[in-house]
């Protein structure tokens, strides 16, 4: 029987059975694996423009795999199997749905109080994961549980004497749960308490936000217009 964790990049390629989004550019290829019996779930930078290819992704690769080995263990945040040679992740398969296409009443009061606790877990491990406001990142697993993909934007808790990072880790704890009543919003208005309103609307107002985003926006435009190809 084959192993997953035997097969090289190349090899474990051939044995893609259904592409969840297609590399290109910036992005990363991100396959369903299966063989042996066994699934995973491939994500490969070997794809992306050659630039991006060799500067960015093993960067983005090794970043996310560091946070999901301080994360190993939480319920709802897959398992990183192991790193690829240099541009690519093998991460365990979450059968399930993007929240962002769950119909009309799909997501229950359960799965919002199921969905603050996996954040507050997240956060208790130290680490933020600062890009749930895209719905693609937040996945209804075929158990009804809310589980969490794509950590590259992670941010983490810094050291007792960092007080300046420590206290952006707090802003962007802050965030993660402003995107859960985000997510509530679009999917289920009724069930926004005031506290989950008054957050909502003070999404985007503060400093920090606006910083962030700015800062965020700059970067990804500058690598992508001196690494990505003109087309």
């Amino acid at each position: 029987m084959t192993s997953l964790q035997q097969l090289s990049l190349g090899e474990l390629r051939a044995h893609a059975v259904k592409t969840f989004r297609q590399g290109g550019g910036s992005r990363p290829d991100v396959l369903l694996i299966r063989a042996g019996g066994e699934e995973a779930v491939l994500k490969d930078y070997s794809r992306a423009d050659p630039w991006f290819r060799r500067l960015v992704g093993p960067l983005s690769a090794r970043r996310e795999a560091r946070a999901l080995r301080q994360l190993d263990g939480v319920r709802g945040v897959p398992r990183l199997l192991r790193l690829v040679g240099r541009e690519a992740l093998l991460l365990e398969h979450v059968p399930g749905a993007s929240a962002r296409h769950a119909p009309p009443g799909g997501l229950t009061p359960e799965f919002f109080e199921r969905f603050y606790r996996l954040v507050e877990r997240l956060h208790q491990s130290g680490v933020a994961h600062c890009d749930l406001r895209s719905q693609g990142n937040i996945l209804v697993g075929a158990d009804g549980e809310p589980h969490l993909v794509d950590f590259t934007a992670h941010f983490r808790r810094g050291r007792s004497w960092n007080l300046a990072a420590r206290w952006m880790y707090r802003q962007f704890c802050e965030a993660d749960r402003v995107a859960v009543a985000r997510l509530k919003q679009s999917h289920a208005p009724e069930l926004l308490t005031e506290v989950e309103k008054r957050s909502l609307a003070r999404d985007r107002k503060t400093p920090l936000e606006r910083t962030a985003r700015f800062i965020g926006k700059s970067v990804r435009n500058l690598s992508r217009w001196l690494l990505i190809r003109r087309r």
